[in-house]
């Protein structure tokens, strides 16, 4: 199984066309979710090599019995990410999240259950590899987080904490000379083991994919990100929740324009 989804993964990698987009969060077995995120990137270095990216955002997902993506919320988010360009093609991410996640049951009425949330800190590294081809920009990424989660009053629950390991492959495309519309693709393999009494097999979980129209505005230093992503579940591959992405990244907001000389 972990074979035939590396496989989709490299396959849609280089067979199909997300850009600096704060992409959701997988929100579990539902049928459709939304997801907004209010983000700002600004260089911290002189040369530019090292910068910070953060965004707040919010989740909302369906009951089981419809498709209505806004029916109730389901996450909330809060995340920092500096990341260091340190040779022209690779760079290197640290970061930590803090996330809010409602618990709703699976029969009707699809109420809360209780406790009614879990909470989750975070805290994650990235390394990537990318190269530009003409408009084409790919990247390969991978991703080690560990996750500690806590009951709304921070007592323990029965997972206790998950290490996750996650490939990525992205590609860019340029739809103008001036790089400031792009349309973007990218497909993920998610692998974990979790800590009840004990831990678990470490084993494959999920696929996300995704697609991105994106527009920057240069003058006002503004990105918006538009796009689709597809969340498959389970070893099986036979649950798939689509998620409609929507996200606001203004670029640099204290560094004098002067200075700009490219868009996000």
């Amino acid at each position: 199984m972990v074979r035939s989804a590396l496989t989709l993964l490299f396959g849609i990698l280089f067979y199909g066309t997300c850009f600096a987009q704060f992409s959701p969060p997988g929100l579990g077995n539902t049928n459709t979710a939304a997801w907004f995120a209010l983000g700002m990137k600004q260089k911290l270095s002189s040369n530019k090599k090292i910068e910070s990216a953060t965004f707040i955002g919010i989740g909302t997902i369906s009951n089981p019995n419809n498709y209505n993506l806004f029916q109730k919320p389901s996450i909330y988010v809060l995340n920092e990410e500096i990341t260091h360009h340190f040779k022209p093609n690779w760079k290197y991410s640290i970061a930590t999240s803090y996330r809010w996640q409602n618990k709703y049951n699976s029969s009707p009425p699809y109420a809360l259950e209780e406790p009614n949330a879990r909470q989750e800190i975070r805290f994650y590294s990235r390394f990537t590899y990318s190269k530009s081809f003409r408009k084409i920009k790919y990247s390969l990424g991978y991703r080690p987080e560990i996750r500690f989660f806590y009951n709304p009053d921070f007592t323990t629950p029965t997972e206790k904490l998950e290490f996750r390991s996650r490939l990525r492959g992205k590609i860019d495309v340029n739809l103008n000379n001036e790089k400031t519309k792009k349309i973007s693709t990218s497909a993920e393999i998610l692998l974990a083991t979790s800590k009840t009494t004990q831990w678990n097999t470490f084993q494959y979980k999920e696929s996300r994919f995704c697609l991105y129209y994106s527009v920057t505005i240069p003058k006002q230093k503004i990105t918006f990100n538009m796009g689709y992503m597809n969340n498959v579940l389970g070893k099986k591959l036979n649950k798939g929740v689509h998620y409609l992405a929507f996200d606001v990244v203004f670029k640099n907001p204290f560094q004098k324009k002067s200075k700009l000389q490219t868009p996000i």
